[in-house]
């Protein structure tokens, strides 16, 4: 076998070692017409999230989704995502109810739920979603909405346009 074949093999091989970090979130919003809500989740990487609230002044080593978790944890995620994610309905800001966060089954992540309440059919979405893009240059938030007559929009946010409307 050629020399060539072996440096093949060997590039190859160290290549899939490389460590490429991702810096992104995904959200889904979707209206449940029969409860007239928005119902959202998050899903967000805990190392990443963790840096980001104590970026904000949260405690250091918050432990979030274990049974070590610091007694405020919460409060301080709950106070990070209203800061970082709008979302108004026809012009209208709406603010959200925090329903509740679990680990991903990777435990790398958490969900986070949210909800909005009293929204009937609506014909513009409007979102900002800044999560974490105080920390990574290359942050990327991807949004999924279902909306009036179940139909999808996808989006992906950057540090450029970190708000977009949705019309239905």
């Amino acid at each position: 076998m050629s020399i060539t074949y072996w440096l093949f093999i060997i590039g190859i091989t160290f290549a899939r070692f490389e460590v490429h970090p991702i810096h992104l979130s995904k959200s889904s919003i979707e209206l449940n017409e029969a409860e007239k809500t928005l119902q959202i989740s998050i899903h967000i990487f805990l190392d990443d999230l963790e840096l980001a609230l104590e970026a904000k002044g949260a405690e250091p080593n918050l432990q979030l989704c274990t049974s070590k978790e610091h007694p405020k944890g919460e409060q301080y995620l709950i106070s990070y995502l209203r800061e970082q994610f709008h979302i108004q309905v026809n012009g209208k800001p709406m603010g959200f109810k925090f329903v509740g966060k679990e680990i991903s089954e990777d435990f790398l992540a958490t969900w986070c739920y949210l909800e909005i309440e009293g929204v009937e059919a609506f014909g513009t979405l409007k979102v900002t979603n800044k999560i974490l893009m105080e920390l990574y240059d290359d942050q990327r938030n991807i949004v999924q909405v279902k909306g009036p007559n179940k139909k999808k929009i996808y989006f992906m946010f950057d540090r450029k346009q970190s708000e977009e409307t949705f019309n239905f």
